[in-house]
């Protein structure tokens, strides 16, 4: 609850800089909506010198306490061999030994420049990936304040052709909180594009469960899994399967459509 309280101030930084609290729109195919001005700059630096103060008490604050450890400690185990197996991404893999972020192995946008400190834990359990949370937010506000420093003047939008010519193909993983988020398209006609697939990180650290939660007492498995932190929407696949028969059904895209538009219910 302490970490949600000094969470607002950086939502209203964020409403201030962006017009919206959390669904900001700020960025777009080549660059940005708006630039950071010179009037919110000491702002900014006021906010995250605050958020660094208090973020530096809860980690302090974390280690002596006796009850949080139960829930943390060598509980919500995930091996290094496991993490590698199931190909975990993120928090949960650097929580697991396993140092790897995007950001730093294929830099993209401005990490080239603002270069990331892997955060790596070896202790592999709930305790692990929790630091590993702790210290990137840490992190965070150190390429914050860098960035802010080395701002250069300027366009902030690159210049995109009009048209792009169908049949080619786009491929780009970024470090996302969760860890990997990846994006495929193939352009098509009129300036469309005719495939777009994404892999979220859930997709993938969502099937360790098995081998972080055998054996585990049921009170913990909430926090384990909230440590890891899951969208599972974004890991929501669907396949129709006929009870009688066992065969599963693949719909075309004409029969979704027309499934989407009948009165049925």
């Amino acid at each position: 609850m302490q970490t949600w309280r000094m969470r607002e101030p950086v939502m209203w930084l964020a409403e201030q800089i962006t017009g919206n609290r959390k669904t900001y729109g700020m960025n777009l195919v080549g660059g940005v909506r708006r630039d950071i001005t010179a009037e919110q700059k000491p702002k900014i630096l006021e906010v995250v010198a605050e958020v660094e103060r208090e973020w530096l008490q809860v980690i302090d604050a974390i280690g002596g306490d006796t009850p949080l450890m139960m829930r943390l400690k060598n509980v919500g185990v995930l091996k290094h061999e496991d993490a590698l197996a199931y190909a975990v991404t993120g928090p949960t893999a650097r929580g697991s030994g396993v140092a790897i972020d995007a950001r730093v192995d294929h830099p993209y946008s401005a990490y080239d420049h603002l270069v990331p400190e892997k955060k790596v834990q070896t202790g592999c359990d709930n305790l692990a990936r929790t630091l590993v949370r702790l210290t990137e937010t840490l992190d965070s506000i150190r390429l914050i304040r860098q960035g802010l420093r080395e701002l250069p003047d300027g366009p902030i939008m690159a210049d995109i052709p009009n048209e792009i010519p169908a049949g080619k193909e786009g491929i780009r993983v970024v470090e996302a909180p969760r860890g990997e988020s990846m994006h495929y398209v193939l352009t098509g006609e009129d300036n469309r594009p005719y495939r777009w697939k994404v892999r979220a990180p859930s997709y993938m650290n969502l099937a360790s469960s098995p081998a972080m939660l055998k054996g585990m007492e049921l009170a913990d498995v909430p926090i384990a899994i909230a440590t890891y932190d899951p969208c599972f929407s974004c890991t929501e696949r669907v396949e129709v399967v006929d009870r009688k028969s066992g065969k599963a059904r693949i719909y075309t895209n004409e029969e979704l459509v027309k499934l989407s538009r009948s009165k049925r219910r």
